[in-house]
């Protein structure tokens, strides 16, 4: 998949040049079998290249143990997170299952395509070839590691792992690609967990009440028919002191489910405060997105923003903000520290179908915020924050992602100025045909 010049409008900036990554769950059948679930497509990175006026765009497949096997066979082989049929390959580890199509970052030398529940896939961040899964250690090959790494102020990356329902896999890799610490800490009922946050001194995760039944894994379930909600059970909130992993605090939130925090950052006597997207329920997971592979009538749960305050002395609270939220951004030059914006998409207005048509900046200092609504038409995608230099202030930035018109049955490219997110896109760019919905972005400076 590719276009070399794509049609342009607006005004795009002449000192934006570089190269904007995303990532997706791209292929949902082979061989006439389709997918139960969304997230179980194979991955496909998309390349936005943006330079000397003028943007392009790449496509190609991450070529995994499991998309290699099943396209030499014509047919779907092994199973994937949500679809477990009769046929299939049994699970022998969470990497067999590897799709990698969450997110992409790039780290070293490699961008990274990343599945939670396996490894990191290395892949090549001019042709997008792929060069074969990451080994951080030899101990530590097939482990899962997260879609969600967080980079801090000095390059390196922290990130996450969870294997079964008792051993949380920390990772520490330093800004050239080298890992500088990783290890395995018993952690009881770990649940789904897909993103977590860092401060200063302190990692931090939030366990919603959605937990691995084990035995019915073992009897043949899929993974996501393995996990059980529960919401007599608390929300956890785990902290673990960066330099010392048994250095641990233990919170109890109300019951609710959370794909993604926004940031935390920490005061000077130890209190964190933490911004997420909450659902009341998991039924988005283990329901909606079922419901939508089937192509029938979808009720589509949405989060709303969410405060937390966990307080050095052991008590937390939290506050619940209006809107039907998801995919925070940040200033990622503030990843782990305080901020005044947080962007999300929004579904705004009266909209009836699943996604999103609107995006919205908070300002968390002043309480107010900006909103820019598409037309019902449009479903809007993740927009990253990009700082419009290295020095410029916190909210100084643009605001670059997709959106898919499926009225006009393409793909484009928005940018809006943060500051002025209400005017709408400065600038736009059109794909000559649509992608398919995806998940996470990364914006990387030429």
């Amino acid at each position: 998949m590719q276009a070399e010049s794509l049609t342009l409008s607006g005004r795009w900036p002449d000192d934006l040049r570089g190269v904007f990554y995303r990532n997706m769950p791209a292929r949902h059948e082979r061989g006439g079998t389709r997918y139960r679930h969304w997230f179980d497509g194979d991955g496909m990175v998309q390349a936005f290249r943006i330079e000397n006026g003028r943007i392009s765009h790449l496509g190609r497949f991450v070529e995994t143990r499991k998309y290699a096997a099943e396209r030499a066979a014509g047919r779907l082989l092994v199973p994937a997170f949500g679809t477990r049929l009769s046929g299939m390959q049994p699970i022998t580890s969470p990497d067999q299952m590897n799709v990698a199509n969450t997110s992409v970052i790039r780290h070293g030398d490699d961008l990274l395509a990343l599945w939670e529940g396996g490894s990191a896939w290395a892949i090549d961040p001019d042709t997008l070839r792929t060069r074969g899964p990451v080994v951080w250690r030899d101990d530590l090959a097939g482990l899962p590691f997260s879609a969600h790494p967080r980079r801090d102020s000095d390059g390196s990356l922290w990130n996450f792992g969870i294997a079964g329902n008792q051993s949380l896999i920390l990772y520490h890799v330093a800004a050239d690609g080298r890992l500088k610490r990783a290890a395995a800490l018993p952690v009881a009922d770990l649940p789904f967990v897909h993103d977590f946050a860092i401060t200063e001194r302190h990692l931090v995760f939030l366990l919603p009440p959605l937990l691995l039944a084990m035995e019915r894994l073992i009897e043949g379930a899929s993974v996501l028919d393995s996990y059980v909600w529960q919401p007599d059970r608390p929300m956890r909130a785990l902290v673990i002191a960066k330099n010392d992993w048994s250095r641990q605090r233990w919170y109890e939130l109300p019951a609710g489910f959370l794909f993604h925090i926004g940031n935390a950052w920490e005061e000077p006597g130890g209190t964190i405060h933490l911004d997420y997207l909450r659902f009341a329920d998991a039924a988005v997971l283990t329901e909606h997105f079922r419901a939508l592979m089937r192509g029938g009538a979808v009720r589509h749960d949405y989060a709303q923003p969410a405060r937390v305050t966990l307080h050095a002395s052991g008590k937390a609270a939290q506050a619940v903000l209006p809107g039907r939220s998801e995919f925070p951004a940040i200033d990622p030059r503030h990843n782990g520290r305080r901020q005044r914006y947080l962007v999300v998409v929004e579904a705004s207005g009266k909209l009836e179908r699943p996604g999103f048509n609107a995006l919205r900046r908070i300002d968390l200092d002043r309480e107010t915020e900006q909103i820019h609504r598409f037309g019902d038409e449009v479903m809007l995608e993740e927009h990253v924050v990009v700082p419009k230099s290295a020095t410029a202030e916190d909210g100084d930035s643009w605001l670059l992602g997709t959106v898919l018109d499926t009225a006009a049955g393409v793909t484009r490219l928005t940018l809006f100025d943060a500051a002025r997110l209400a005017d709408g896109p400065v600038a736009e760019a059109a794909l000559p045909y649509p992608l398919p919905l995806g998940f996470h972005g990364h914006f990387v400076r030429a």
